[in-house]
C-alpha cells in the first residue's frame, strides 16, 4: 500500500481490533508492508499445518474457517469484511491451525511474516499492543457460543416469465425472504426494464446510474446502502439494470455484491432473460441460483435452463415452474424434477389489473403459500413433521394438524408410517386438517365392516387381501406419484422376506402408503418393486431419519407407540370388580372359563409382541427429531376406529401443549424464537 492511499484506508484499519489501538504513523508503517490480494469464488487462502507465512485482514466477501477432524472437514465459522486470519500463527511460529476457503470473491489486506518481524524491530511498542489483542481473541474464540456459524447469502433469480408473473414473482419471494427469516432482505432489480418491483410495492422506482455509482465511494457500506429504497415493511428495493454495472464500473463488480451481501442478510438479485458478462458474474458469485419458467415461455425455458447449466454446477441450481406439471414440462429439467409453484394462468392478470401483489395471490393462497415454502427452503428453515405408526391411534394426527393449522405452524417435509403415512400422505396431496376429519368420522364400525368383509380371502399370508383398502387408497390419490404432491412426503415399509427397511418416495403414492399400511398377518403383503412389503413399523415405527433426508431443518416427530401394558384392554375403571362388571362377553369370559382359556390367544400375543417391539424401536430413534411430542393415548385401542372423535381431540389437546416450544425454533415467529434475528447490520450505525 502506498502512503498515498494510506488515507483511504484508515478509517477501515482504525475499525479493526489488531490495529485500533495504533497511532496513525504506527498504522501507517503496518499500511506500508500490506499487500492488496483478490481471490476467487472458491479458492483457498491457506491450508491447516501449512507454515504460517502472513496474516491477513478480509476487506471484501465472506471466508469458510475449516478444520480437519478424523478425516472430515467441520465448518468452525464465516468471517467476512475486517475480520482477520493467520495472525496467532505469525505471531507464535505455529502451523497454520485450520484451512480458509472463499466463499465469494474477496479482496484481502496482506502482510508478510518478515515484514511483521521488522516491524516489530523497528517499533517494538507494537508488539505489545497485538500480544494483548491476539490473546484477547484466542479467549473470546475459545468461549462456547462465540463462533460466528452464519453465512450472509446472495441468490439469483433468472425467468422466463411474462413480466407480470416475473414482476410478481420477484416482490412475493422477497417479502416471503423477510417474513420467513426475519432478518434484514434485499432486492435488486437487475432487468433491462428495472422498476416493476418497486411500482408493484407502492413505490416511485429510485434509478441507479453509472454516474450515481461513481459519485459515492464503494468501499463504503453506509453509502452504498443509501442506494436502496425501504417499504414499509422493511424489505429493501435496489432499482438498477446490469447495464450500469458494464463498461468502465466492471472491474469493481465483485467489490460491489460484496457489500450488498454484508449490508443485508439475504440478496435477491432478478435478472434479465439473457446473460451478459455481469448477469454471468452475478451467477458465479450466488450461493443458489433460480431458474423459472412456465407454460406460456416454456422454449425460452428451456434454451435459459441449457445455458444455466452450463455456467453453475447442479447443487447450486434450483429449477421452479409456475403452475402444472405434465409429462413434457418435467421433460423439460435436466437433473431433478423442478419445484412447481401452484400458478393459474391468470395471476398475472390479475396483478396487473390490481397493481398490487397480495391481492393478485387472494384468489390463489396455494401460490402464496408455496412461496413462502420456497422462501423457507432457501434460508434452510424447513419444517419436517413425521408421524408414527398407531392404527386408529392416528387419529390423534389429525388434532394435531388442526392446531398447526390454527397456529400458523408452517409444514414444508412429510414423512409417515402404517397410519402415519396414510394422515401425512393426505396432508401433503394437499388436503386440509378439516377435510381430513370428515374423511376419518365417516369410516365408523359399519363402514370397516361392510367393506373388509368383501376383502377376506384365503389366509395364506394375511386375512384380508388389501384390495379394499388399496381401492379407497385410489379413491383419493388416483394415479398421483410423489412428485405430483403439493409438498414433499415419504413412507416407510418392510420388506418381509429381508426385514429391510424399504423408503417410499417415487412412483404411485396409494401403492406406498397401502405397503406401509399393510399389518402383518391382517393384510397380505403387497408385491411393489419386485419386493413384498409389510407395515413399515416393524421397522422405523416414527421415521424422523425420511424428514432429514429429505431436506428439513427443523425436525419434529409424533410418536403413538405406548408399552403394550397401556392399551385400552388393560385399563380398567377405579373400583370395579368382576362382580359389579356389566354383563358382556368379556366378564363372561373372566367368569365363566377356565384359568387356561384365560390367557391371550395367538393374536394377543402376536399384537403385544408387535407393541412392544416398536415401542423399543421407537424410543432408540427418537434421539434425531428437535420435538417429539408423545400423546397420551392410555385407555385407547389400536382397533378403535369409531372412536375418531375423541382420539381427534386427544391429539388437539397433546399439540396445544408444544405449541410454545415450537415455535421458539422457527424465525416467523418473532416474539418467541430464540434464535437471534438480526435487525442491523455492524457495519452500518443503525
Amino acid at each position: 500500500m502506498t502512503p498515498e492511499e494510506f488515507p483511504a484506508w484508515e478509517p477501515f484499519l482504525k475499525r479493526i481490533s489488531l490495529f485500533a489501538g495504533l497511532s496513525t504513523d504506527d498504522m501507517a508503517r503496518v499500511a506500508a508492508r500490506m499487500q492488496i490480494l483478490s481471490m476467487p469464488k472458491g479458492a483457498t487462502l491457506f491450508q491447516q499445518g501449512a507454515e504460517s507465512d502472513a496474516l491477513y485482514v478480509i476487506t471484501s466477501g465472506q471466508v469458510r474457517v475449516v478444520r480437519e477432524v478424523k478425516g472430515m472437514e467441520v465448518v468452525d465459522a464465516f468471517l467476512g469484511r475486517g475480520d482477520t486470519l493467520g495472525e496467532g500463527g505469525v505471531l507464535t511460529g505455529e502451523p497454520r491451525t485450520t484451512t480458509i476457503r472463499l466463499a465469494t470473491t474477496c479482496e484481502f489486506l496482506k502482510l508478510l511474516k518478515k515484514d511483521f518481524e521488522e516491524i516489530l524491530r523497528e517499533t517494538p511498542s507494537i508488539l505489545l499492543h497485538l500480544s494483548r489483542i491476539v490473546m484477547m481473541r484466542l479467549i473470546e474464540t475459545n468461549r462456547p457460543g462465540q463462533k460466528r456459524k452464519e453465512v450472509n447469502q446472495l441468490f439469483a433469480l433468472n425467468t422466463a416469465l411474462p413480466r407480470p408473473d416475473r414482476i410478481l414473482l420477484t416482490a412475493q419471494l422477497g417479502l416471503q425472504l423477510l417474513e420467513q427469516t426475519r432478518r434484514r432482505v434485499l432486492v435488486v432489480e437487475m432487468t433491462p426494464d428495472a422498476g416493476g418491483v418497486a411500482r408493484a410495492l407502492g413505490l416511485k422506482p429510485s434509478l441507479v446510474t453509472e454516474q450515481s455509482l461513481r459519485e459515492i465511494n464503494l468501499r463504503d457500506p453506509v453509502r452504498v446502502r443509501t442506494l436502496a429504497q425501504q417499504h414499509p415493511s422493511g424489505l429493501e428495493i435496489l432499482t438498477m439494470p446490469a447495464s450500469t454495472l458494464g463498461g468502465r464500473l466492471y472491474s469493481g463488480i465483485y467489490l460491489f455484491l460484496n457489500f450488498l451481501r454484508e449490508i443485508h442478510d439475504l440478496v435477491l438479485v432478478s435478472l434479465g432473460g439473457e446473460l451478459g458478462d455481469v448477469e454471468r458474474s452475478v451467477l458465479a458469485e450466488c450461493d443458489k441460483a433460480l431458474v423459472a419458467g412456465s407454460e406460456a415461455a416454456r422454449p425460452q425455458f428451456r434454451q435459459l435452463e441449457a445455458e444455466l447449466a452450463g455456467l453453475i454446477e447442479p447443487k447450486r441450481l434450483t429449477r421452479l415452474w409456475l403452475g402444472e406439471l405434465d409429462a413434457e414440462d418435467a421433460a423439460l429439467s435436466l437433473d431433478a424434477a423442478p419445484i412447481v409453484l401452484p400458478w393459474s394462468a391468470d395471476v398475472g392478470e390479475r396483478f396487473e389489473r390490481s397493481g398490487s401483489p397480495f391481492e393478485a395471490l387472494e384468489a390463489n393462497p396455494k401460490s402464496r403459500d408455496a412461496t413462502e415454502r420456497l422462501a423457507r427452503r432457501l434460508c434452510g428453515l424447513q419444517v419436517g413433521l413425521a408421524f408414527g405408526t398407531g392404527a386408529a391411534l392416528g387419529h390423534s394426527l389429525i388434532g394435531i394438524l388442526k392446531v398447526f393449522k390454527r397456529e400458523h405452524i408452517p409444514i414444508d417435509v412429510l414423512a409417515g408410517t402404517s397410519m402415519g403415512s396414510l394422515v401425512a400422505g393426505l396432508s401433503a396431496l394437499g388436503l386440509e386438517p378439516e377435510e381430513i376429519e370428515d374423511l376419518a368420522l365417516r369410516i365408523d364400525k359399519g363402514w370397516v365392516y361392510e367393506n373388509l368383509f368383501w376383502d377376506l380371502t384365503l389366509p395364506r399370508s394375511g386375512l384380508f387381501a388389501g384390495q379394499t383398502l388399496l381401492r379407497f387408497l385410489r379413491s383419493y390419490f388416483g394415479t398421483r406419484e410423489f412428485a405430483d404432491l403439493e409438498r414433499p412426503f415419504a413412507c416407510v415399509a418392510t420388506d418381509i422376506e429381508t426385514g429391510e427397511e424399504v423408503v417410499l418416495k417415487e412412483g404411485r403414492v396409494a401403492e406406498a402408503i397401502r405397503a406401509s399400511c399393510g399389518l402383518p398377518l391382517i393384510f397380505q403383503p403387497i408385491r411393489l418393486n419386485g419386493r413384498y412389503l409389510v407395515d413399515g413399523g416393524l421397522v422405523n415405527p416414527v421415521p424422523t431419519s425420511l424428514l432429514a433426508e429429505q431436506g428439513a431443518d427443523t425436525l419434529i416427530a409424533v410418536n403413538l407407540t405406548m408399552p403394550a401394558g397401556d392399551s385400552a384392554r388393560d385399563v380398567k375403571p377405579k373400583g370395579r370388580t368382576v362382580l359389579n362388571a356389566p354383563v358382556d362377553l368379556a366378564s363372561l369370559k373372566q367368569l365363566a372359563l377356565p384359568e387356561v382359556l384365560k390367557a391371550p390367544n395367538m393374536f394377543d400375543v402376536f399384537f403385544q409382541m408387535i407393541y412392544t417391539m416398536e415401542y423399543e424401536i421407537a424410543q432408540s430413534r427418537l434421539g434425531l427429531a428437535h420435538i417429539v411430542i408423545h400423546p397420551d393415548l392410555k385407555g385407547f385401542s389400536w382397533t378403535e376406529m369409531h372412536r375418531a372423535k375423541e382420539l381427534i381431540r386427544a391429539g388437539q389437546l397433546v399439540a396445544e401443549q408444544y405449541v410454545p416450544q415450537i415455535k421458539a425454533l422457527i424465525p416467523y415467529f418473532s416474539d418467541s424464537c430464540r434464535v437471534p434475528i438480526r435487525l442491523s447490520s455492524p457495519l452500518t450505525s443503525q
